[in-house]
């Protein structure tokens, strides 16, 4: 097993970082291989990350964020970069230049939650439905996470960074097909997929563990990620959100939020004033209502989101086992959500015509997101809003 300690992260909670790299595993780094694509990823090389943490977001940040941040240097007295997926600075501005991580990451079977990790260095979060009850994730990661990576794997005292910093990465489905399409030249990260389901997926790698018969084992490792993302992106390309620190009008108090995909499938979002996030909950496959805190191996801490967004999306069953589901999620206009921020509900629209995420209310003037982090929770659209309950209750959509 490996051992550490973690003394810097995002939220600088030092002291919760020097136990968590207690639960490291001895994971070998990830195997890189590349798979059927669009586009053609450099085979992986050890490559140093950059150093520099990510700061906070200003308080004066302005509600829409500058769509060619490419222009600026970045130095002492220079204007703001900002990542336009985040709404936050860059200490580097470069690193808006090199193209979008897409990474499946498991939530089933749930030992896999033992080992995530690196969620919390994430531009964005999205849980999908996979069937039989059970969600996975699509992590994105852009900016300059490369550099807060590096300062946390230097605060381990000399120790670990042999195992997946990212992970642990599973198969492929056709859904992350359509969310990869709001990323021009992201690449996406799986570990394999079903033939089936291959086919339908581009610009696309594979990671192997060095042990495939243990399960959990493949990530994506720190010197994999010069290498993959070694390909240079237009930001502009990814400029569709809109952010501001306070608060849009129209809210209604919402401290926590349940997202309920299944009975073995439980999760609860519960507002924290002092980190002003939602903290992830989730309980244990074991058909009781006890909620667990989602904590990133990485960081040791509870995983915490700026932005929570439910979204409603029409869902189809490909295959009688139900096992391949398809959602709309590209090209439609005026779908209905809804946006957890600084304690307040709000029902928005989300549309995504132009091939990019655009939020607004319900009288179509956009929706600015709280700086930082957001998590999407995609449910069908036969699943259910209880305003009073604060609950969304998933239901599945009609068989094949």
């Amino acid at each position: 097993m490996c051992s550490g300690a973690i003394q810097m992260t995002r939220f600088g909670r030092s002291l919760m970082a020097i136990v968590v790299l207690l639960l490291l595993t001895g994971c070998g780094p990830a195997v890189v291989a590349q798979a059927q694509s669009g586009e053609a990823a450099p085979a992986a090389q050890e490559l140093p990350a950059p150093a520099g943490p990510r700061p906070a977001a200003p308080a004066s940040m302005p509600a829409e964020v500058d769509a060619d941040p490419a222009t600026e240097s970045g130095g002492p007295g220079d204007p703001e970069v900002i990542n336009p997926l985040t709404g936050e600075p860059v200490s580097d501005p470069a690193s808006l230049t090199r193209r979008p991580l897409l990474v499946a990451v498991a939530n089933f079977p749930p030992s896999a939650r033992d080992v995530q990790s690196g969620l919390s260095l994430a531009s964005q979060v999205w849980e999908t439905y996979i069937g039989q009850g059970m969600t996975r994730y699509l992590v994105l990661f852009y900016g300059d996470y490369q550099q807060e990576l590096e300062e946390i794997l230097e605060s381990r005292l000399g120790e670990g960074g042999d195992g997946f910093v990212i992970g642990p990465v599973r198969s492929g489905r056709v859904v992350f097909e359509d969310i990869k399409a709001m990323f021009p030249r992201a690449l996406l990260i799986t570990a394999g997929a079903s033939e089936e389901v291959k086919q339908q997926l581009s610009n696309r790698v594979s990671v192997y563990s060095d042990d495939p018969e243990t399960t959990n084992a493949a990530g994506v490792a720190p010197q994999d990620l010069a290498a993959l993302t070694g390909v240079e992106v237009d930001p502009a390309d990814y400029a569709g959100l809109a952010f501001d620190p306070q608060p849009p009008p129209g809210g209604r108090p919402a401290p926590f939020v349940s997202v309920l995909y299944n009975r073995y499938n439980q999760i609860g979002w519960t507002y924290e004033t002092e980190r002003g996030e939602y903290l992830r909950s989730q309980d244990q496959a074991d058909d009781t209502p006890t909620l667990v805190p989602t904590l990133d191996r990485l960081t040791g801490e509870q995983l915490g989101a700026d932005n929570v967004l439910v979204l409603f999306a029409k869902h189809r069953f490909v295959n009688s086992e139900r096992t391949i589901v398809e959602m709309e999620l590209v090209y439609v206009r005026d779908r209905k959500g809804l946006l957890f921020r600084d304690g307040q509900v709000y029902p928005i629209l989300w549309s995504t015509l132009g091939g990019r995420l655009e939020l607004s209310d319900v009288e179509g003037s956009p929706v600015a997101l709280r700086p930082g982090l957001s998590w999407f929770e995609v449910v069908s659209y036969e699943s259910t809003w209880n305003e009073e309950q604060l609950t969304v209750r998933f239901h599945n959509p009609p068989g094949p």
